[in-house]
């Protein structure tokens, strides 16, 4: 195996800021190149420290999530090149646990991600019109847009209005209808308050749907 260290793209350079920014840590990487016979691999290594968040989460959670970042950064050509991304996380006291994922796996992922990025866009700016397209109606029956309207109402007359939101997890999970993809965020509001929430989204190839949604806060319950 080939182990290098160097100079990265701006738009790599550019996610692995925005990964530093996230989980508040420091970010670095390094690209390795192997060959076993025939087979030619090179991965993409991304190494998280000092970060108090991803000492907090399961490493499941916090790696997917970055590996997706990493994956929407790359041009179409650079996910050719890189078979792997390998994100590690590294403690304070330098335990260290990372998975390894494969490229193009992490494509359906990364499409449903689009469909939590649209549900957090809307709350961010209040455009709640529309929003129960997204909702699969068995699973989740009510309005979610009356809901939302009404629940971030009554957290923004508490913290103000709701300035931006991040992604911070991503989880697979198992239910009845089969694979969910569950995707863990904060909402940021104006004097500093985080509001942390997951989504869960079908994931089936041909359901594209939010299947549940939970808000954890004290003020209020949006379920």
């Amino acid at each position: 195996m080939f182990l290098m260290l160097g100079c990265v793209s701006e738009n790599k350079q550019g996610v692995l800021d925005d990964i530093a920014a996230v989980y508040n840590g420091d970010v670095s990487y390094s690209k390795s190149f192997a060959k076993n016979t025939n087979v030619k691999s090179t991965t993409f290594t991304v190494f998280i420290k000092n970060s108090k968040m991803t000492d907090s989460l399961a490493p499941t959670v916090s790696t997917a999530n970055a590996a997706v970042m990493i994956y929407d950064a790359l041009t179409e050509e650079e996910r050719e090149e890189y078979t792997h991304i390998h994100v590690l996380n590294i403690n304070a006291v330098n335990d260290t646990v990372g998975y390894i994922y494969e490229t193009p796996a992490l494509a359906p992922t990364s499409y449903k991600s689009k469909i939590f990025h649209e549900f957090s866009q809307r709350i961010v700016d209040k455009n709640f019109e529309g929003m129960d397209a997204l909702k699969n109606n068995t699973d989740i029956p009510k309005s979610m847009s009356v809901n939302l309207k009404s629940g971030i109402a009554n957290a923004e007359k508490a913290h103000g209005s709701v300035k931006s939101y991040t992604l911070f997890g991503i989880a697979e999970e198992t239910d009845n209808i089969g694979k969910v993809y569950q995707f863990q965020s904060h909402l940021f509001f104006e004097d500093g308050y985080k509001l942390r929430y997951i989504i869960a989204i079908d994931g089936r190839e041909e359901n594209d749907k939010i299947v549940g949604y939970k808000f954890f806060s004290k003020e209020n319950s949006l379920k």
